[in-house]
């Protein structure tokens, strides 16, 4: 896999992430996005995927590195999907034009990177979104 991109104690602003803060983030959102049924965001993991929005605007870096870890595990169709729809494409929508070049690199490396792309819907702008599709596509 093209999985590369994790900086153990990667800083970002006044943000830290060490590698168990990542794991334990990445964990807690595959557990969560497995549960059959949704919980409450105060219930059990729901805390892993409320990170995701609560750092797209200003952490993007850290999204970027956790969406990857949460491919690289493997997890389910249907983490992937939610994956997809929800961390990966906000990144794109939010911060696209500085992560393209990063996403197409992933891409030409990585099918299951590709796969993932699948599952967006278009957001960004019309230019990286053309991207996103020649990236998608191989």
């Amino acid at each position: 896999m093209g999985f590369s991109y994790w900086s153990p104690g990667l800083t970002l602003g006044n943000m830290k992430l060490e590698e168990k803060e990542m794991r334990a983030w990445v964990d807690g959102y595959i557990s969560a996005q497995e549960q059959p049924v949704p919980r409450q965001q105060d219930d059990g993991p729901h805390w892993a995927v409320q990170r995701f929005f609560d750092l797209e605007q200003d952490h993007p870096e850290l999204c970027w590195q956790a969406i990857l870890q949460v491919l690289h595990r493997r997890p389910g169709e249907k983490v992937l999907g939610l994956l997809a729809a929800g961390p990966l494409e906000d990144l794109i929508d939010s911060h696209g034009p500085a992560y393209i070049d990063r996403i197409e690199a992933e891409a030409g490396g990585n099918p299951e990177f590709r796969r993932l792309l699948a599952g967006l819907w278009e957001s960004s702008t019309a230019e990286v979104w053309h991207r996103v599709l020649r990236a998608r596509a191989g």
